[in-house]
């Protein structure tokens, strides 16, 4: 049986992004991979799938508790897709619910975690989840933060973004590597070398920059444009809205600033978010 390597984040960080980059340099095509291939490379660690394959009950009809309880055995299953590494995406925070880890260590073999600017992730999940800024500020800030299950997904249990980046970033049971957006931005060549590094993967220079070329924000962009994209939100227009880094500089209220900086002061202090004068 293969193991998983998490590729972890709280919402609108990045993942999608990291997930896509990952696909083009994996299946080494010329051909840039269309945005809804990317399960070809990565799963979902929380698809209703996954929990189908492992019981013949009615998921959909489970509660919280009898869900968590069938999350090890899900794991087990998308590990032993693939005879190595399966890439899944998650927004679970790296802890337990009912007593039962939302990530099954035993079949883990690393982490990947995106962390952005709480400061433009807010901007990022008010359009996400068709908020306004002031209450995605409370989304984000919100302890027992989660998405409810759906035909296609069982409960995400994120917690608040502090929480999040903590349980990730902090003394995590196995190895994790943190990508921050904004060096993935300003630096895409070296922070996904350094990442492929971590995994221990074999670096094909040429691969990668055609992988990082086909992965573009303006790509990616185009890609939903012509094709849709069966993660975008009912409350966005689309899934890849700006892509840009520092837009709370012009989105935000100092009042608003505040409150975020306020709340998010410490995982914000290690990975050197806190603007000048806050």
């Amino acid at each position: 049986m293969g193991a998983i390597v998490w590729l972890a984040s709280y919402p609108k960080s990045g993942n999608t992004w990291v997930r896509m980059l990952l696909n083009n340099y994996f299946l080494g095509d010329v051909k840039r991979q269309n945005l809804n291939s990317l399960d070809l490379t990565t799963f979902g660690g929380s698809s209703m799938s996954s929990y189908r394959a492992i019981t013949k009950k009615d998921v959909e009809a489970l509660s919280d508790d009898e869900v968590m309880q069938l999350t090890p055995a899900a794991h087990r299953y998308i590990a032993s897709l693939r005879p190595e590494v399966t890439f899944v995406k998650t927004h679970n925070l790296l802890s337990t619910n009912f007593g039962i880890p939302l990530i099954t260590a035993d079949v883990t073999k690393a982490g990947l975690y995106v962390v952005r600017n709480p400061l433009d992730t807010v901007i990022s999940v008010a359009d996400h989840f068709g908020l306004d800024i002031d209450r995605a500020i409370k989304f984000m800030n919100n302890r027992s933060g989660s998405t409810a299950p759906n035909e296609t997904m069982v409960r995400q249990i994120f917690s608040s973004w502090s929480m999040n980046v903590a349980s990730w970033t902090t003394q995590p049971p196995f190895p994790v590597w943190t990508i921050r957006y904004e060096d993935l931005h300003s630096s895409p060549e070296r922070t996904m070398r350094n990442a492929l590094q971590f995994l221990g993967a074999e670096i094909d220079r040429k691969k990668l920059v055609q992988a990082i070329k086909q992965s573009s924000f303006k790509s990616l962009k185009s890609m939903e444009k012509k094709d849709g994209f069966v993660e975008r939100s009912r409350h966005s227009k689309a899934f890849f809205r700006s892509g840009k880094t520092d837009q709370w500089k012009s989105k935000l209220t100092a009042a608003q600033i505040r409150q975020i900086v306020d709340a998010n002061r410490q995982q914000m202090q290690r990975f050197n978010y806190i603007p000048d004068g806050y």
